[in-house]
C-alpha cells in the first residue's frame, strides 16, 4: 500500500538531514567559519547586509525606500521550475542548549532572487543571528530535484554590521520612482520661472537618479499655448526646456543623459480657446525613461 508523505514527515526528514552531514543525497553550503563575514552597503535609496555562500550564492537583508525590509537569496544556479524552500533558525554547535525553530515555507522561484523572506520573518532571522543562531533554508536541488540542498548564513560578526544596516535604513528617502518618473511644470504667459515647489520636485528627481543611475535618459518636452507668434512660441518652448535641463545639471545630473523636445504650440493637449486650456498647454513635462 502506498502512502502520501505528510508535511510532518518531510519536516522530520529535513531536520535529520540538517543535523547529519553524512546524509546521502544532501548538499550543504555555508561559508567557512574563519572567513564568514557580513558586508553592509547602500545609499539613501537601498540598504543591503550580505553574506556570500561559496558555491551557492549570496544572502542579503535588503531594505529599499518605501518598501518593507526583506531577506533575499540569489543563487548562482537558478531552478528550472518553481518549488518551495523551508526557512529555519538553527543553533550552531557551540550553542548546545538552544532549540531549532521553523519559520515556514516560501517559494523557491526561477527569478534572480530565488528566495524572498517577508519582513516579519526577516526581522526574526536578524534577531536570532544577533543572538548567535544560524539562519538556514532547505530546498530540492536545481538539477533533477532528487537531492536536498541545505544552505545557511553564520552569525559571526553580525551585530556590528546590523547596526550599520539599520543606520542606513533610517536615512532612506521618503519617495520612490513613481514620485519622480513623470512631472509637469506650468508657466505663466511668457514666463521662464519655476516656483519653489517645482524646484523641490526637480531636486528629488536629481537626487533619485544620483542614487539609481539605471536609466536611459531624461526627456524634457516643452509646450506653449497658441497665443502670439508661432516662431516666438517655439523659442520660448526651447528656453523653458533648457532652463529645466540647466537646473538639473547644476544639481549633478549628467548633461549627456537628456533628450529635449521643444514643440511650441504644436500638438496641444488642451483646448487653446479656453483660458484654463491655454494655462495647461504652457507646460514642461519631465519624464525619467528606464
Amino acid at each position: 500500500m502506498k502512502f502520501k508523505m505528510s508535511g510532518v514527515i518531510l519536516l522530520l526528514m529535513t531536520f535529520i538531514a540538517m543535523s547529519s552531514p553524512i546524509w546521502a543525497g544532501t548538499q550543504f553550503y555555508s561559508e567557512n567559519i574563519d572567513e564568514a563575514k557580513w558586508s553592509s552597503s547602500g545609499n539613501r535609496l537601498e540598504c543591503r547586509l550580505s553574506q556570500s555562500i561559496p558555491g551557492y550564492g549570496e544572502a542579503s537583508f535588503k531594505h529599499r525606500a518605501l518598501q518593507d525590509m526583506e531577506f533575499r537569496v540569489a543563487v548562482y544556479d537558478t531552478p528550472r521550475k518553481f518549488s518551495q524552500a523551508l526557512i529555519y533558525v538553527n543553533p550552531p554547535m557551540w550553542k548546545r542548549f538552544a532549540n531549532r525553530k521553523l519559520l515556514g515555507r516560501v517559494p523557491f522561484s526561477i527569478q534572480k532572487d530565488s528566495i524572498v523572506v517577508p519582513e516579519d520573518w526577516a526581522y526574526r532571522m536578524a534577531f536570532e543571528l544577533r543572538e548567535g543562531m544560524e539562519a538556514v533554508w532547505s530546498h530540492a536541488d536545481v538539477g533533477d530535484g532528487e537531492d536536498l540542498v541545505i544552505a545557511k548564513v553564520m552569525p559571526l560578526r553580525f551585530k556590528s554590521a546590523w547596526r550599520d544596516f539599520k543606520e542606513c535604513s533610517q536615512n532612506l528617502i521618503n519617495y520612490g520612482l513613481n514620485d519622480v518618473k513623470f512631472s509637469s511644470f506650468y508657466f505663466g504667459k511668457g514666463s521662464l520661472r519655476l516656483d519653489a515647489k517645482e524646484k523641490r520636485q526637480l531636486d528629488r528627481l536629481a537626487e533619485y537618479v544620483s542614487l539609481d543611475p539605471d536609466y536611459e535618459y531624461i526627456q524634457i518636452s516643452s509646450h506653449t499655448d497658441s497665443r502670439g507668434v508661432r516662431r516666438i512660441n517655439l523659442s520660448v518652448s526651447k528656453k523653458r526646456a533648457n532652463m529645466v535641463k540647466k537646473y538639473l545639471v547644476e544639481k549633478g545630473v549628467n548633461p549627456k543623459r537628456f533628450v529635449i523636445i521643444a514643440r511650441g504650440e504644436k500638438k496641444p493637449r488642451y483646448n487653446n480657446r479656453t483660458k484654463s486650456g491655454r494655462a495647461k498647454n504652457r507646460r514642461v513635462e519631465v519624464s525619467l525613461i528606464r
